[in-house]
């Protein structure tokens, strides 16, 4: 058969389905069965579009009009009279179903009713299955199957289309059900590839419901576009051919114009990025200035630039001294409290004024919006098992919502303002209380049937409650100072099983008296209770109702009810008892620390004992950490709101802090991404190529060639001095580290003069000489053969390592010096005075080469070119002995902390960059510039306050050391405190791997429609 006779055949075939197709009208093309869950879903929805949308051959066509294809799919056509009713009428008035099929879908009870009524209906010949997962024997419910539930071949028989990509086709893939719980970023990459294989499967799709054969439908489909594509070609080609001369002018300028405006608006989306950044929400602030970086394109004026902030918003996500803030959570709801689920993956919550909002533990995202309140929700709590969420409102309602489906499960109507809402360990039962008008009352909810198991009513004002670990009692703590303040009741009744004993105490007048309580909660293990008068903790056994222990300790934060925590092997007690909190052995009672966050006015906190953490929270938000006895971070910046609920994970990595008056809960990373390890010691000098560190930890002077990471301690006569001087000019470490020098003045001895001592310690060996002068600091030459010293009045010498005695003597250079930079010839110098003004010296020739205002970090002599490159306040420079002085700006975020005259700068070739660090007394900072571009890199914030910080940067420019503060070490109590110089080594790392590390804390996270429209990126 040639080509035209196939032509007719197939037009003769369209025309028969076409006919068969319009003999009888149906409401709906057809009814898609799916389950509410992803990809299924998603793929339904698109299937759902692709069919609307879908233009059908002329053949279709009735009295010259396009045939309109409706779908009916339960999320869009619903109407609110009774579910099943609403169903069985779409079915009946359907020409097809289409059943999305994935391993998940034979579970679904719904789709099975809705596959038997559509085949008692119309028979099944009329149903298209599409497969998204799995084979058909395990993707097909029974009812599709038929009598052939176990012929897989029959089975491929009746599969309309196959929407599963390579990757769910391999035997190692572990299904959606797994990447719904694990893995959102694989599961949205695997939805986008169905979706993308359904543009070519919709013809099959198609032809199925129109009676028509896939390839003619296809080729037909084919012809049409072609036909449109050349119509509008020859339409453009004409009127660009009588307009294009016009129009090439006009659109260069409209092209030029939406260049500006594309850089405008990436340029506003970076500052807001910024804003997100200062606020601490890391990831808020990544995802923006993705969204501006999207629009740029490289041929665009300000591209360079903008590049930069976007790179400079990506590393400040990333380098931190510590711990920091990774997103917010908006709330906008200042009642409600958190619930993490038990595998700690999602954070429940109310979400404004009526709805409840399921989000990601990890990254922040807002996974799920259940409704069905219509006031504001105040608690929440996750079943052990993850499957259901109680969510309590002010609206007198308790409903469940069914996690796994996605839907309301339960709504227990309850009068009364929602006090506790909590599942019981074994997730049998839900325990609920409420306040109705001021008396509490509490219920006990069977979990299989949600029927009322118990209630009682406790009328006299309660300080706290607490449930035993079984749930079968509740331990009470009233307000009133009777005999039965603390009771433990039985949970299904309310009826007292075991009275308290009361603490005997004296007043001033010697008069005995009973002591009040003041909190009271069970132990870790459940045997024992712990109990707090205002001046003691008793740890109560409920075996043998005796004390286990009695600490006297004075506690002053009344109206705190979170003043204690224990470890989960009841090792460890931790009491808040300000302004201290105190670490109290759990068998003796004895305290092994106290700890004081002494900069925050410490008023919460929070433990996680995996990793012995303590982190406390001032009144304005700011926070501490103490780990192993040592404050390891200090007055950390929360970024707005006083967090007065927290969340430590399980696993010592996050802190979700819940701040009421803010209406946000924080997700804080407790660990550096970039941190390589802390250093228990200070910078005291690096040799000019910065192969040699060295150290000071307080006690003993070391020497390190491995950037800090190891060190070997030297044995020098005068370590004291450096005890905490604010910074050292005046030691030194030679390039090859083999030379110690040290400046000093001697005061147990009689000479007047100043001792220049030389230890070399590859011999243990030192000499010394007495200088007449005034000496400001010591300088190595490059190649270790010479020490360079430098006097105010008499000027520069210089000494021969080997005898310490002086070669040459340059009474011209002198003065102020803050420090000296020296070419690796050892011909050129530049000198930095204290005024601010760099010099340049050849010091073959003895002359003044230049005079430079600002500080030279790097000089360098190449075939007699000299070049120096410097600072100079905010900006940069190089000077050329051929080509003179250039500068440029480095960014303004460099301005937001004050410079000073201790601050300390560092430049390496390898990596072109330069190490600012900013000693003020008011905000200290560690800024790292791209020194060609003056562009800001990242910034680290530095704690220390003792003495001025000092830095080192590797050879290779892989690893930035900084002084990060001067850190206590808690004991017993104030007498067993001691102090620790610490140091941190942190990586510097290459574009790949930050972006790595930034996919890392997103983890799949996009902005939402909704924040997009809030922050400005899209309109409503």
């Amino acid at each position: 058969m040639d080509k035209e006779q196939k032509y007719e055949a197939a037009s003769d075939e369209m025309k028969k389905a076409g006919n068969e197709y319009n003999e009888k009208e149906y409401k709906y093309t057809a009814f898609i069965s799916y389950r509410h869950v992803e990809p299924d879903q998603s793929i339904a929805k698109q299937v759902h579009q692709m069919i609307e949308t879908f233009k059908a051959p002329k053949e279709f066509y009735q009295n010259g009009k396009r045939p309109a294809f409706r779908v009916f799919r339960d999320r869009e056509e619903l109407a609110a009279r009774d579910l099943s009713t609403s169903i069985r009428e779409a079915l009946e008035t359907s020409r097809y179903l289409i059943v999305i099929c994935s391993k998940r879908t034979p579970l679904s009870e719904w789709c099975r009713k809705e596959i038997e009524i559509f085949k008692s209906l119309h028979g099944q010949e009329r149903i298209i299955p599409v497969l998204i997962e799995g084979e058909p024997n395990e993707a097909f419910p029974v009812s599709l199957k038929g009598k052939e539930s176990n012929n897989e071949e029959a089975a491929y028989e009746i599969l309309a289309a196959d929407l599963r990509p390579v990757k769910v086709l391999k035997a190692d893939f572990k299904g959606y059900a797994y990447l719904q719980d694990n893995d959102r970023q694989s599961l949205k990459e695997l939805t986008k590839e169905s979706l993308s294989i359904l543009k070519t499967e919709k013809y099959r799709i198609m032809a199925a419901l129109l009676g028509c054969a896939f390839g003619d439908l296809k080729q037909r489909d084919k012809e049409r576009k072609n036909r449109r594509i050349l119509g509008i070609s020859i339409l453009s080609g004409t009127v660009f051919l009588i307009f294009g001369i016009f129009m090439a002018n006009a659109y260069q300028k409209a092209e030029l114009a939406r260049k500006e405006a594309v850089q405008s608006n990436a340029n506003i989306l970076m500052k807001t990025s910024k804003e997100f950044l200062k606020e601490g929400d890391y990831l808020k602030g990544v995802l923006v200035a993705k969204e501006a970086n999207g629009m740029l394109r490289e041929d665009m004026k300000y591209y360079d630039s903008l590049k930069a902030e976007e790179e400079f918003i990506l590393n400040s996500s990333i380098y931190h001294s510590g711990a920091s803030t990774l997103t917010t959570i908006s709330t906008k709801n200042n009642l409600t409290y958190m619930a993490v689920s038990d595998d700690e993956k999602y954070v429940a919550y109310g979400l404004e004024n009526n709805d409840t909002a399921v989000a990601s533990v990890q990254n922040g995202e807002v996974l799920e919006v259940f409704t069905g309140h219509t006031q504001q929700v105040k608690l929440v709590d996750f079943s052990k098992d993850n499957r259901y969420l109680a969510s309590s409102s002010f609206d007198n309602t308790c409903i469940i919502y069914d996690l796994e489906k996605g839907e309301e499960k339960v709504k227990l109507e309850i009068e009364g303002v929602p006090m506790l809402t909590r599942f019981s360990e074994d997730g049998s039962k839900l325990f609920y209380a409420v306040n109705a008008n001021n008396v509490l009352v509490f219920y006990t909810y069977d979990t299989t049937n949600w029927q009322k198991q118990g209630e009682f009513a406790i009328s006299e004002p309660l300080k706290t409650v607490d449930i035993s670990k079984d749930g079968s009692e509740i331990l009470v703590v009233l307000c009133s100072n009777t005999e039965e303040q603390i009771t433990i009741r039985n949970m299904a009744d309310g009826k007292i099983v075991k009275v308290i004993p009361r603490i005997n105490g004296k007043d001033p007048s010697q008069g005995e008296y009973e002591k009040p309580y003041i909190y009271a909660k069970y132990s870790s293990d459940g045997e024992n209770l712990l109990l707090l008068t205002y001046s003691e903790l008793i740890k109560f056994s409920l075996q043998n109702n005796k004390e286990v222990f009695k600490k006297e300790i004075m506690i002053n934060d009344l109206g705190d009810l979170n003043l204690i925590m224990e470890s989960d092997d009841g090792k460890n007690i931790i009491l808040k008892a300000n302004p201290r909190i105190s670490v109290l052995d759990g068998k003796s009672g004895e305290i092994s620390d106290e700890i004081y966050f002494p900069n925050i006015k410490m008023k919460y906190f929070t433990y996680n004992n995996k990793t012995n953490t303590i982190v406390g929270f001032g009144e304005n938000g700011n926070y501490s950490i103490w780990r192993d006895k040592t404050i390891i971070e200090s007055n950390l910046n929360y970024g707005g709101g006083v967090p007065t609920e927290f969340v430590f994970l399980k696993d010592g990595s996050k802190i979700l802090a819940n701040a009421h008056e803010s209406q946000t809960i924080k997700i804080i990373e407790l660990k550096s991404r970039v941190l390589s390890e802390n250093v228990t010691a200070r910078i005291m000098a690096n040799s000019n190529d910065s192969s040699h560190m060295l150290l000071y930890d307080g006690n003993d002077l070391a020497v390190s060639d491995d950037d800090g990471r190891t060190v070997k301690k030297i044995t020098v006569d005068e370590p004291s001095i450096y005890a905490l001087l604010a910074a050292s000019k005046l030691c030194q470490i030679s390039n090859n580290g083999r030379y110690y020098a040290v400046m000093f003045k001697d005061y147990m001895s009689d000479v007047p003069h100043k001792t220049l001592k030389l230890y070399d310690l590859s011999n243990n060996k030192k000499k010394k000489i007495y200088i007449n002068n005034t000496a400001s600091l010591v300088y190595f030459s490059d190649d270790s053969k010479h020490i360079f010293v430098m006097d105010s009045a008499e000027g520069l010498s210089i000494y021969d390592v080997e005898n310490l005695k002086q070669v040459k003597r340059y009474s011209e250079i002198k003065g102020d010096v803050l420090n000296m930079k020296l070419s690796n010839d050892s011909k050129i110098l530049a000198v930095n005075m204290l005024s601010g003004t760099a010099f340049l010296y050849n010091l073959e020739t003895n002359k003044q080469i230049d005079e430079i205002s600002g500080e030279i970090i790097n000089v360098e002599n190449s075939g007699g070119e000299i070049t120096a490159k410097g600072v100079k306040k905010n900006s940069i420079f190089k000077w050329n002995s051929n080509s003179g002085l250039i500068t440029w700006d480095m960014d303004d975020e460099c301005r937001q902390t004050p410079q000073s005259f201790d601050d300390v700068h560092f430049y390496n070739e390898n990596a072109d960059i330069v190490m600012i660090i900013r000693n003020n007394d008011i905000d200290r900072k560690c800024y790292v510039v791209d020194f060609s571009t003056g562009k800001l890199k990242f910034v680290l914030n530095v704690a220390l306050r003792r003495y001025n910080a000092n830095g080192h940067i590797s050879p290779d420019g892989k690893l930035i050391t900084i002084d990060k503060d001067y850190c206590e070490k808690s004991g017993k109590d104030s007498d067993h405190w001691s102090y620790e110089m610490m140091t941190s080594i942190y990586n510097v790392l290459s574009e790949g791997e930050v972006s790595k590390e930034v996919d890392g804390i997103l983890a799949g996270r996009t902005l939402s429609q909704e924040e997009k429209v809030r922050i400005g990126i899209t309109a409503k």
